[in-house]
């Protein structure tokens, strides 16, 4: 490009819903109204505003789905006169029909990178410009799963209202490009300082039958301008060629400083590359683009960036962009995505079925971050030949416009990809680019399938709760122990194997968010939770709720990412997400919401303990430990820094109330990177600690700030059960026994209570509505921890691992119009709101009714946590102070237990 005439400013504009405009020849005339471009009709409000809630995605307030025209003047200057012009549009969303001075140009269909169309020689002076775009014309991009689920249409990230919204309009860059001739494409491949550039030239000639750009004689040159991003000097290369067609490909090799540094992600050093088109002196057009000096390639069952084994610490971005609908365009916007990502101890994006702009590489590239590009596809393949067709298309586009970043390292055709003929397709697009292109790894779709020719394996099995698994899965089946890896799915994968979407833990609405919804989207969906526990009278615990679930949200993706750390060979994990997940049934599954800004629950340096380049790990078969046991682990350190560790030291310490319990070193040596290294292990003799006591046990690696830390239960050993009255039916002469001054505990058996909500330890997975009802169904605990009764038992507010001794196979306690002093609350999920309590009492007369969904009398003599509640209400029990809880009646209390009863 030589001139440009920016774009950006007033259009007039004119809604086509009737789909009259073409017919009627709008493009010869004036559109009645105006906006603003870049922008989106959204962002305009150009239609009436909605006033429809749903829980399913956030609500656009303004939304338009069918054709809008756009048009303005625009002028070309002197100099530019005669010159070959380009429109370019950075962003377009919807097929774009382009005029120019009443003709009809052409149009495109790209969702992943600029719209480019050739207008040809232009005249100085004044020019019309007319687009017509059409957001409800797409090739089918998103029908992957609609066979299965009616939910599951129009789901691809790049084009859904679930994620990033279907607007219409122009955003990024808007201009139109002038030049005698065109450097069409520009790529380097500088996986080491040999360097291989690669130009494609296009020669222009107004006459049609007779050209004579490239056929007389004439002296044209390539100058290559390298500007090296660090120490090394400048260098420049001029490469004579000979111009014999309107087309030429030229290669040119060229061997870089060798001080000029390679591009890694704690080092990203990033270089440019200028090229000139002189012909007789006079400058044809000019072309730049960023790159780095790296190499991405297989190494058995790793992956290796610059020849070191790198672990894929990911999270997906979803396309979610509540203010505008769309991607940001600038650097600052991006700044603020990759600074939460690297802030939170991630190394690697992946993008889900959309593909980012210009300006997220550039950040990436800029801050270390390794990218996993997609097509805008969630496809059923092989049944559309004009999707096939798109889908390769796209990837030529996409690699064209981004291959030379070097943070783009990875790419595949889309997500989970469905149809007959995927595997087949899969493979030839596989092959074609690595034969093609060596810069990136390649796979076929994200989630599956594995396929022969692809660098690297994406699977769903690789995590703690797979899809529909529910209350089977490994966190709610049986107590914590971290002894779990993932090595049998790596032997049984001959590829690097990255472990697909893991997580997925859902927290409570952060109803505060509400307000920060200021832009083309409203929250309308937490409204309706907010106005359901307002209806139930609970409207006062929505916080509690909130940071609790966090707390226990953070918990579960501690466990997935160190069960991940802790297998050997294992190329990363990819959480869905570190973001919250505003649609496909409101998936809050993110530490940060979707504006990127942190919860209040966990901070990045919390999370990052667990999280981060270097972590301590521990391996050990329980957490919960009877007083005189020994507390056993080993330790690992997962080491994928920037350098190898020389004498490394390990110090380990037991914390309790009352400062360290115990504490240690292991002198471990040296920890070359790239690798998880079993140092040593810890062995704790709790005879002399303090028993029904919480401690934490923290290891960190000396003279670093590397550290990790988990909770460990030290309880009594005692097996004498606790005396406090335990009955399991509820009549009148058990409630005469609390009016006359008893303590009497209520335990029901599950089997006699109608079902209500799934009880599970975990949050639940992705949501319940997408899910259609997977278990569970609850999202944690909220415990009264300062009440008496707790006095001998060990429990914060929030749900921790030990009490998942109390939740395995029992049912919450409904006590909706029931007034209870909840002593330990079960948080249901947000589309139901049900009041729900584990542990409760009331009192009664003289005496009080404990409520108890726990089971506080089988087989104690295995079930310490259970034993220790016992013994804490029995103290509680045989105190004489007054209940805390509601006064009750008998009749009030047998009209409640008719009513959950079965």
């Amino acid at each position: 490009m030589l001139f440009e005439t920016a774009l950006a400013g007033e259009w007039e504009f004119a809604l086509d819903s009737e789909s009259v405009g073409e017919r009627e020849k709008w493009f010869d005339g004036t559109l009645p109204e105006t906006i603003a471009l870049p922008g989106s009709v959204d962002e305009a409000a150009k239609t009436p505003l909605t006033t429809e809630k749903t829980m399913f995605f956030l609500s656009r307030k303004h939304p338009y789905v069918g054709k809008a025209w756009y048009a303005r003047d625009f002028e070309v200057p002197e100099n530019a006169h005669g010159l070959f012009h380009h429109l370019f549009l950075e962003r377009v969303h919807g097929e774009l029909n382009v005029w120019v001075d009443g003709y009809k140009l052409g149009r495109d269909d790209s969702l992943s990178t600029p719209n480019r169309l050739l207008i040809g020689q232009l005249s100085a002076g004044k020019h019309r410009l007319v687009m017509m775009i059409d957001n409800a014309r797409y090739e089918a991009v998103g029908e992957a799963v609609i066979r299965e689920n009616s939910m599951m249409s129009d789901v691809a990230h790049s084009q859904s209202d679930h994620t990033q919204t279907n607007w219409n309009g122009v955003v990024g860059r808007m201009a139109i490009e002038a030049a005698r001739a065109s450097i069409a494409r520009l790529d380097i491949d500088a996986r080491s300082h040999e360097a291989q550039v690669k130009i494609e030239l296009e020669a222009y000639d107004p006459s049609l039958r007779w050209p004579t750009y490239w056929t007389e004689e004439h002296t044209d040159e390539l100058v290559l301008s390298f500007d090296f991003g660090d120490d090394a000097q400048p260098l420049e290369i001029r490469h004579p060629f000979r111009l014999d067609s309107a087309f030429l490909e030229a290669e040119i090799e060229v061997a870089l400083p060798e001080d000029a540094r390679r591009w890694d992600e704690f080092d990203p050093v990033v270089h440019r590359l200028a090229v000139t088109w002189l012909r007789d002196g006079i400058e044809q057009d000019r072309h730049a683009t960023s790159f780095g000096i790296r190499s991405f390639e297989r190494d058995g069952r790793r992956l290796l960036l610059n020849g070191r084994p790198v672990f894929l610490r990911g999270t997906l971005d979803c396309a979610i962009f509540p203010l505008t609908g769309y991607p940001p365009t600038d650097h600052q916007g991006w700044r603020k995505v990759f600074g939460a990502v690297k802030a939170y101890g991630l190394n690697h994006v992946r993008y889900h079925s959309w593909c980012p702009p210009e300006a997220a590489f550039d950040v990436a590239d800029e801050m270390g971050i390794l990218l996993h590009v997609e097509t805008p596809v969630w496809p059923v393949l092989g049944a559309d030949p004009n999707l096939d067709r798109y889908i390769h298309a796209e990837a030529e586009r996409i690699i064209k416009a981004y291959g030379n970043h070097p943070s783009f390292v990875m790419f595949c055709v889309g997500n989970e990809v469905h149809g007959d003929g995927l595997h087949a397709f899969l493979e030839r697009f596989i092959g074609e680019w690595k034969a093609r292109d060596k810069r990136r790894a390649y796979t076929g779709g994200s989630g599956w399938p594995t396929t022969q020719r692809a660098d690297y394996a994406s699977k769903p099995e690789a995590r703690s709760q797979r899809w529909q698994e529910g209350l089977e899965a490994r966190l709610n089946a049986r107590p914590l122990e971290t002894r779990t890896d993932w090595r049998n799915y790596v032997e049984a994968e001959t590829l690097p194997l990255l472990s697909h979407e893991i997580g997925q833990w859902c927290v409570f609405p952060n109803l505060d968010e509400i307000d920060k919804y200021t832009g083309v989207t409203e929250a309308r969906s937490f409204e309706l939770v907010r106005d359901d526990l307002d209806k139930k009278g609970l409207l006062h615990l929505w916080h509690d709720y909130f940071i609790n679930n966090g707390k226990l949200q953070t918990q579960l993706y501690k466990e997935d990412i160190e069960a991940a750390l802790r297998t050997r060979d294992f190329l990363g994990t990819q959480l869905l997400g570190l973001q919250d997940f505003t649609g496909q049934g409101t998936a809050l599954v993110g530490v940060v919401d979707a504006f990127w800004d942190p919860k209040p629950y966990v901070s990045a340096e919390e999370f990052s303990e667990f999280c981060s380049p270097v972590v301590p790990l521990v391996r050990a078969s329980k957490f919960v430990v009877e007083q005189g046991a020994g507390f056993e682990a080993d330790v690992q350190i997962a080491q994928f820094g920037p350098k190898h560790l020389h004498d490394a030291r390990i110090r380990w310490q037991l914390l309790g109330a009352h400062g360290c319990a115990a504490e240690g070193t292991i002198e471990v040596g040296n920890l070359p990177t790239g690798h998880l290294h079993d140092v040593g292990s810890i062995s704790i003799d709790t005879s002399n600690l303090p028993a029904a006591e919480r401690y934490e046990l923290v290891i960190s690696l000396d003279g670093t700030e590397y550290r990790n830390r988990w909770g460990v239960w030290v309880l009594p050993a005692d097996e004498a059960p606790a005396p406090p009255k335990i009955v399991h039916e509820l009549d009148d002469q058990v409630l005469a026994l609390v009016e006359d001054g008893e303590t009497v505990v209520f335990q029901p058996r599950p089997e006699a209570m109608k079902p209500n909500a799934s009880l599970g330890h975990t949050a639940a997975f992705w949501n319940t509505l997408w899910t259609q009802g997977q278990e569970p169904h609850t999202m944690g605990l909220l415990n009264d921890s300062d009440h008496p009764a707790f006095a001998g038992f060990p429990i914060d507010r929030h749900s921790d691992w030990h009490l998942w001794e109390l939740t395995f196979h029992r049912r919450a306690l409904d006590v909706a119009g029931f007034d209870v002093g909840a002593l330990m609350r079960v948080i249901d999920d947000w589309n139901a709101n049900r009041d729900l309590v584990l542990l409760a009492e009331v009192a009664l007369g003289k005496g009080r009714l404990i409520l108890s969904a726990i089971d506080l009398t089988t087989d104690l003599n295995q079930r310490p946590v259970a034993r220790c509640l016992r013994a804490s209400l029995a103290r509680y029990a045989a105190s004489s102070k007054k209940p805390l809880a509601p006064s009750a009646r008998a009749e009030g209390i047998k009209s409640w237990w008719r009513k959950v009863a079965a």
